[in-house]
């Protein structure tokens, strides 16, 4: 029997709805107290926090040490991709990009790439992953996304990242494909002051853009990671984290989506500048996001504070964070999420099973 939302005070239910982010490579005294007072769901980890194999492996044991007395798992999560969009310390070699891995057209090989990816983010103590990458590559302006896409082919995106989502899952790691409804034909994704925008309709996305959406969530996926990307023709201003037109209408109900729907950052500039953290909080909640990724850490408190003054007034409802929160813990109980401690990590292992799929690849 799994832990249940009705056991849990307020704090501890708006705390579960928040991972959030880390400030340099170890874990302070306002970490601590975000975990231990506020009982935050989890946290996630980036380039930024990450200096070496030792450094990293005693970052994360920290941090489970001080969820210690929760009897709630923590969320340890990144976004390991391959390629450039690596946060693993310069010691474990690097993959190539997923693209040039789903170029082979192997999907044994595909399925090697990503359960090597999962086992080592599970050597580290990771429980989470947020990859693959489910928009199309080819045409998304400035390219900023290019190699992360597994390919322009919808068909090819739906078949292998369903083979990563598999290995993943496999390895222990919580796959959480990303960035719903598809960067492929925004714009200004290159800016970080302004929310990325299309102007093409609902109608010609299913037609592809949103394919390997559908068919992930068709397989089951347990997770899926919203982006901040305005669809204009369906909500002129808002971005998909923050609409309800995107994340219950469309997600939930038309797709029929019951996994656990995490927001992109919402302490990121092009969303923070124009609704400030606690309206992204709110906007998020009320668009139907079950967890939100908060990565500036400073901020957080304040804003955990302010929902739970907007559930005590009514102005989110308690039982629909009940709803979600009972989500999280029966996706923690699931992939059975423990605050274990990690011991040595095999590097010249890992560094010979890479070598050894880098000329696969290359053949």
């Amino acid at each position: 029997m799994g832990k249940s939302v009705g056991n849990l005070s307020l704090v501890e239910k708006v705390g579960q709805m928040f991972i959030i982010g880390l400030d340099g490579y170890d874990a302070d005294e306002t970490v601590m107290e975000l975990i231990q007072t506020y009982k935050v769901g989890g946290v996630i980890i980036d380039e930024r926090n990450v200096k070496s194999v030792e450094q990293l492996a005693r970052l994360i044991n920290s941090i489970k040490t001080m969820n210690a007395g929760n009897e709630i798992p923590l969320i340890i999560a990144t976004a390991q991709e391959s390629g450039r969009a690596n946060i693993l310390p310069s010691e474990i070699r690097k993959l190539p990009a997923i693209k040039y891995i789903a170029d082979s057209q192997d999907k044994n090989l595909i399925y090697e790439v990503a359960n090597l990816t999962g086992r080592l983010l599970k050597a580290f103590g990771f429980n989470m992953n947020f990859w693959p990458v489910l928009d199309l590559g080819g045409q998304v302006e400035a390219k900023e996304l290019s190699d992360r896409c597994i390919s322009t082919n919808t068909t090819l995106v739906s078949s292998y990242s369903a083979q990563m989502v598999t290995a993943l899952n496999d390895a222990g790691i919580v796959a959480v494909p990303k960035y719903f409804p598809g960067h492929n034909t925004t714009k200004n994704r290159g800016s970080s002051l302004v929310i990325p925008f299309t102007t093409k309709s609902i109608f010609k996305l299913e037609q592809a853009d949103l394919v390997p959406f559908k068919a992930a969530i068709e397989a089951g996926i347990p997770g899926m990671l919203v982006g901040h990307i305005n669809l204009a023709r369906l909500n002129l201003f808002a971005p998909a984290t923050m609409s309800y037109k995107v994340v219950e209408k469309l997600l939930k109900e038309k797709y029929g989506y019951k996994g656990i729907v995490i927001s992109d950052d919402i302490s990121k500039t092009c969303v923070d500048i124009q609704y400030g953290a606690k309206g992204c909080a709110r906007r998020a909640i009320l668009a139907g996001c079950d967890m939100l990724i908060m990565k500036d850490i400073k901020k957080v408190k304040d804003v955990l504070e302010d929902i739970e003054k907007q559930i005590k007034n009514g102005n989110l409802t308690s039982q629909a964070i009940d709803l979600r929160v009972q989500k999280i813990l029966d996706m923690k109980e699931k992939f059975n999420l423990k605050d274990e401690e990690v011991s040595e990590i095999e590097i010249k292992k890992f560094n010979d099973e890479i070598e050894s799929l880098i000329e696969k690849i290359r053949r």
